[in-house]
């Protein structure tokens, strides 16, 4: 599953959008595999979209998505916001109340589906907007 999950990133970090600048693509990786939940959409052995999120705050009961990724060749197929809505029924149902975020404040169109997804403006982080959504 890495290097499929490698390999989906690697598209768009080097896409020139600028989106995704990681220096250390591994670590990152490792990272989400050891310690996120992860949601895949396969199809013919082909990694076309990922959701990484954390709901390991039991206390305050607030999950956080760490990362949504859809391969260019699946997108406006509705992917996207399924994976988001399955997390927050689960969510849900594991007792948490809220789902927070960070996008980067020039990221408009990432921005755009976090609003239709119903994330709400928490303020502002070293350029990324904190958004969160009451589940």
């Amino acid at each position: 599953m890495k290097l499929k999950i490698i390999d989906l990133m690697s598209q768009l970090i080097n896409d020139g959008s600028g989106l995704f600048e990681l220096d250390d693509l591994n670590a990152y990786v490792d990272k989400l595999i050891e310690k996120a939940c992860l949601l895949t959409i396969i199809e013919q052995d082909v990694l076309k979209g990922l959701l990484a999120y954390y709901a390991n705050d039991y206390e305050n009961k607030v999950a956080f998505l760490s990362m949504l990724i859809i391969s260019p060749s699946a997108r406006r197929m509705g992917y996207g916001r399924r994976l988001v809505e399955f997390v927050f029924t689960e969510l849900t149902l594991k007792g948490f109340k809220k789902c927070c975020t960070e996008v980067k404040e020039d990221n408009i169109k990432a921005l755009t589906v976090c609003k239709k997804l119903g994330f709400t403006s928490a303020g502002t982080k070293n350029g990324y907007m904190v958004l969160e959504k009451l589940l």
